[in-house]
């Protein structure tokens, strides 16, 4: 056999094996991407924007009737079943709707002109949103579902004996059925700071 045709068919062979590697690599690399399970994707909740609407109509003509000092209207709003955290300490005891009236009945009965700015006030002295649900944070506790309402905002009233104007800073959570009843709050704020108000401390 001359050198040419040793010289051509090794030549041959060389690129033969050459493709023949390519494509059994190229086939490996198929079968291993097909072989792969699909990443996981996170679920995606749509946020039931209509529920928590409905529950912020109910809480807002709540603190409405709670403005107006109209106590039929409120109770009206309550379920029978209320359970109540007060602003103030008391052992983090829930406490039910009979001693959530008093508690109404009390405010009435010692403060006028009953006035309440939903909102957050930012450091420009703009006001935003008072009423959120959901979260994002954290990961564990993420959801979409409005089960509860935070409610933050500003209360000011007139001390009915002393005439001494007050302001008192408000953040609560409020749970609210589908009857549109408000069935849990607890409420946050600080209530002996009204009092030094008063005292003009």
């Amino acid at each position: 056999m001359s050198h040419f045709n040793k010289t051509h068919i090794l030549t041959f062979n060389f690129f033969n094996m050459k493709k023949i590697f390519l494509s059994l690599f190229v086939f490996a690399l198929l079968i291993s991407v097909a072989c792969q399970q699909p990443a996981e994707k996170e679920a995606v909740e749509t946020p039931d924007y209509a529920t928590f609407n409905k529950k912020v109509e109910t809480i807002r003509a709540y603190i409405k009737s709670y403005s107006d000092e109209d106590l039929n209207a409120q109770v009206a709003i309550l379920s029978d079943t209320l359970k109540w955290s007060p602003p103030v300490y008391n052992g983090n005891k829930w406490l039910g709707k009979k001693e959530y009236v008093a508690h109404i009945k009390e405010i009435h009965g010692n403060f006028e002109n009953l006035t309440y700015t939903e909102g957050i006030v930012l450091q420009d002295n703009t006001l935003i949103n008072g009423m959120f649900s959901g979260s994002v944070f954290p990961k564990e506790m993420a959801t979409s579902t409005p089960n509860s309402v935070r409610v933050y905002g500003t209360w000011t009233a007139t001390h009915s004996e002393t005439g001494k104007e007050i302001g008192y800073k408000w953040y609560s959570l409020f749970g609210v059925n589908a009857d549109g009843k408000i069935t849990n709050i607890s409420e946050y704020g600080d209530a002996g700071g009204v009092t030094l108000q008063i005292n003009g401390e």
